[in-house]
């Protein structure tokens, strides 16, 4: 059996590494999150305060990102977003996303059975001079058949935002 070289092996690893490397290259703009595990995604919001450097007078894009695993019960969500400027409420929507296919299948991206989600909520965003900036995300979620909405939704691991340059 003839052995093969070994500047072949290590030629594989370097395309390997560098299909990871670029494979987690984060796209041009702010992204950041916040865990829900331990405590499930709340009607209580989770907050992101913004870095001024992030929303200069550029127009930006804003989107949430979701990161849910396999014990999430729903085929979708519903969330209230909003965005405070100097404690003031620029905006606030109420937003269904849809997290799984009609078949069941989980809508995201990954290879484990964590998906994330990369959810449009606002396009051509221009943020007030007022500080600070703070994006607020809560959850509102219901059962068929039942008035109040569901307190703590299991299966939402983290919980993000990201601003990107239009």
């Amino acid at each position: 059996m003839k052995a093969k070289p070994k500047n072949s092996f290590y030629l594989v690893r370097m395309v390997c590494a560098s299909l990871l490397l670029g494979s987690c290259a984060s796209d041009s703009g702010y992204v950041t999150y916040q865990t829900t595990a331990q405590k499930g995604l709340s009607t209580t919001p989770v907050i992101f305060e913004l870095p001024e450097q992030v929303t200069d007078t550029l127009i930006k894009n804003v989107f949430i990102r979701l990161r849910n695993d396999n014990t999430y019960p729903f085929a979708n969500i519903f969330l209230i977003a909003s965005l405070t400027a100097g404690g003031e409420l620029v905006t606030q929507d109420t937003l269904e996303y849809a997290m799984a296919a009609p078949d069941g299948k989980w809508l995201g991206t990954g290879f484990t059975e964590v998906k994330e989600s990369k959810l449009w909520w606002k396009e051509g965003v221009v943020f007030p001079a007022a500080r600070p900036l703070k994006i607020s995300i809560s959850q509102a979620v219901r059962n068929n058949g039942v008035a109040e909405g569901v307190s703590k939704l299991k299966g939402i691991v983290a919980v993000g935002i990201s601003i990107e340059d239009q």
